[in-house]
């Protein structure tokens, strides 16, 4: 025997069958006594839904329940606070050995006369371009055989 699944004992519970599937779920649940209690526990869940119980506390337990919820959220942001805190100086720690290494990788390679060589030399080769450009009064571009019969 298969058994119902709790969609169709909700379609059945709500009314959304038709009159011949209806019929065939009730004929089910007349053979079926887990089905039977299957509906029967979905009808109290509804029942509870609908008409939920009226809880009434008093003002002292309301009162607690907030100091402690109050209490908690200081605590956490002062945990935040101080795991910031340490984190930014651990961060802090580390850039400045990070400084240290680069600087002293700076001298040791002497990369500031390396670089300031390299701009001497780019400026020596720019002087030296420029005055082989202003000796010759004129460039002379030669021009292919071809183009020149094309012209004609």
């Amino acid at each position: 025997m298969k058994h119902l699944t709790s969609d169709q004992l909700l379609s059945y519970q709500q009314n959304k069958l038709s009159k011949k599937e209806s019929l065939m779920l009730e004929q089910h649940l007349n053979e079926c006594s887990s089905c039977e209690a299957e509906l029967e526990l979905l009808n109290e869940l509804q029942e509870e839904w609908m008409n939920p119980p009226d809880y009434h506390f008093s003002d002292d337990f309301v009162n607690e329940i907030m100091k402690q919820t109050e209490l908690i959220e200081i605590k956490d942001q002062v945990n935040e606070m101080k795991s910031n805190n340490h984190n930014s100086k651990k961060v802090r720690f580390i850039h400045l050995v990070l400084a240290a290494a680069a600087t002293f990788l700076f001298f040791q390679f002497q990369l500031a006369e390396r670089i300031s060589n390299s701009n001497r030399q780019v400026v020596q080769t720019i002087d030296q371009t420029s005055s082989l450009i202003e000796k010759s009064e004129k460039i002379t571009i030669s021009i292919p055989k071809i183009l020149k019969e094309n012209k004609k």
